[in-house]
């Protein structure tokens, strides 16, 4: 088994095989997927920070973090502020990066803010002041992604840079604890355009907290948008707040939790000139498993369900079709069987009672998807 193990003497310690990652009292930068046996602990004003995006595709800018017991405690933190898609800069690249940039400003205009995931980003001030970028994502399925960058402030020339979004954060378990600790998702601020036009900030990113039990006390979680820049002439838009979903299936133990998902402020301009605005507030959604729509594997098919649950119809999409997909009851018997032509279809399930089914490709409801009926 390889162990990677750093010791600091004074100041604490990191610790990392495959059953466990422990910080204490130290910093340590990651990112990607990272998976263990038994558990991740933060402790004693310890600090994740993860790597920022650099704009080439899956390059950095969030981290999954899987195990069955994640405690983050004792002041530590998770830092992901302006690590997600970056602000618009240079002359080659101006918009925002991300789904939702900002656009740049036009020939003299503030930068427009990055829009999420969340909402839009705020406008560019000045004449030719950029368009906020505009949200995307779902709210109630079970993805996360990373905020989107705000345009470049320019004067026919970029002048100054966009703000970066937000990181994308996931933590899945049996047991997560947030215990007086912190985590910071949210966009960068837009830099001030050298006096003339300012740049649009960076949107709010995601966080997912998945899990059977949560648990947090005294937590912050930040997916705020960042600032528009001040400039002369024109400011910069503000970035859209973010996203934080919070998702269990046994139980939600929470008191003393602040969630910050506002949108950034519009930059200060020129009082004669078309203002800035400010990003849109960003979205928090807590729910139980079973409310989730999600992207779904059954028998190593990807599917996405939704509504779940359902009084008696479910749309199910799916690039395998033609398929056939298996409907199992909760004691394992054959209720009912599914031949899909199109891609997209909507499915009439109201001739089964009320309660937990499973879908599965195949006779056997081995690894199914568990769908839920209401009366």
């Amino acid at each position: 088994m390889k162990v990677i193990l750093y010791l600091s003497l004074l100041f604490g310690y990191i610790y990392e095989d495959s059953d466990s990652l422990i910080v204490y009292n130290d910093t340590l930068n990651i990112c990607g997927n990272h998976g263990y046996a038994i558990k991740v602990h933060i402790s004693d004003n310890a600090q994740l920070v993860i790597r920022q995006a650099t704009g080439a595709p899956d390059s950095t800018g969030w981290l999954h973090l899987f195990a069955p017991l994640i405690t983050i405690d004792d002041s530590s933190s998770i830092e992901g502020s302006g690590k997600g898609y970056r602000g618009g800069y240079m002359n080659s690249h101006p918009w925002g990066y991300g789904p939702g940039g900002g656009s740049a400003g036009g020939v003299s205009g503030g930068a427009g803010g990055g829009g999420a995931y969340g909402g839009n980003g705020g406008t560019g001030g000045d004449y030719y002041g950029g368009a906020g970028g505009t949200p995307y994502g779902d709210p109630t399925d079970t993805i996360v992604q990373m905020g989107s960058g705000g345009g470049a402030g320019r004067l026919s020339v970029v002048i100054s840079n966009g703000g970066h979004g937000g990181a994308a954060l996931s933590l899945r378990g049996s047991l997560v604890q947030l215990i007086s600790s912190l985590v910071k998702n949210s966009g960068q601020n837009g830099e001030t355009g050298a006096g003339l036009e300012a740049s649009g900030g960076g949107a709010g990113g995601g966080v997912i907290i998945w899990a059977d039990t949560v648990m947090m006390h005294t937590a912050t979680i930040e997916a705020a948008g960042g600032n528009g820049g001040d400039a002369a002439f024109g400011g910069g838009g503000g970035g859209s707040g973010g996203r934080i979903k919070i998702l269990f299936s046994s139980s939600l133990d929470t008191s003393g939790v602040t969630y910050q998902v506002q949108g950034g402020t519009g930059g200060i301009g020129d009082p004669g000139l078309p203002g800035s605005t400010d990003g849109d507030t960003g979205t928090i959604h807590i729910d139980i498993f079973t409310g989730i729509n999600e992207m779904v594997s059954v028998g190593g098919l990807i599917f996405h369900v939704q509504p779940n649950p359902t009084r008696g119809t479910v749309d199910i999409t799916t690039k395998a079709a033609p398929l056939t997909i298996k409907i199992f009851d909760i004691a394992g018997r054959l209720v009912n069987s599914l031949y899909l032509v199109d891609e997209r279809e909507t499915v009439d399930l109201s001739n089964l009672r009320g309660g937990v089914y499973f879908m599965s490709v195949g006779n056997s409801p081995t690894k199914p998807y568990k769908i839920v009926l209401l009366d």
